[in-house]
């Protein structure tokens, strides 16, 4: 299963939970970066960094890659994204936060260190990217006030811990 999900849903602290989950995080794929200086404050602190020539579609080619090798594999969701795998009949399912629960994720992005960049272009793009989300032609589950993806997956009986 692919999950687009929303920033601070918990994609990461799912993956490294378990085996058979996967966050195909962007950034090494976007930027030329090595992977030991991804972390929660290089977000939003991008123009330093160069973009990949071959960005989007080496995202796109390491998720049709991987996919099958896990249960979950969550990606970044970004319109041209979602567009690229609605071109490709690629099944994909949204993962959203309910309405009304900005104040909330604005929380998480400073719990997990995220910098004053990232917060406030998140803050400023926070209904726009939601809203984009939405309107994708897919099946959406919501997180509701205090989840995160792993408890809501367990609440909608997509995810049974084994």
């Amino acid at each position: 299963m692919i999950i687009a999900g929303f920033p601070c849903i918990g994609k990461t602290t799912m993956a490294k939970n378990f085996d058979n989950v996967m966050d195909l995080s962007s950034t090494k794929f976007h930027y030329i970066i090595d992977d030991e200086s991804i972390n929660e404050q290089t977000k939003g602190n991008e123009s330093n960094l160069v973009v990949n020539p071959l960005w989007p579609q080496n995202y796109i080619d390491k998720l049709l890659k991987i996919r099958d090798s896990y249960y979950i594999v969550f990606i970044l969701a970004r319109d041209y994204i979602l567009e690229e795998l609605n071109r490709l009949k690629i099944d994909y399912i949204i993962a959203v936060p309910e309405d009304g629960l900005m104040e909330e994720y604005i929380l998480r992005a400073r719990a997990r260190g995220n910098n004053a960049d990232f917060i406030r272009g998140f803050e400023l793009r926070y209904d726009k990217w939601r809203n984009m989300m939405i309107s994708q032609p897919v099946k959406k589950i919501y997180l509701k006030k205090g989840e995160f993806i792993e408890t809501t997956l367990k609440r909608l009986n997509y995810w049974e811990e084994k």
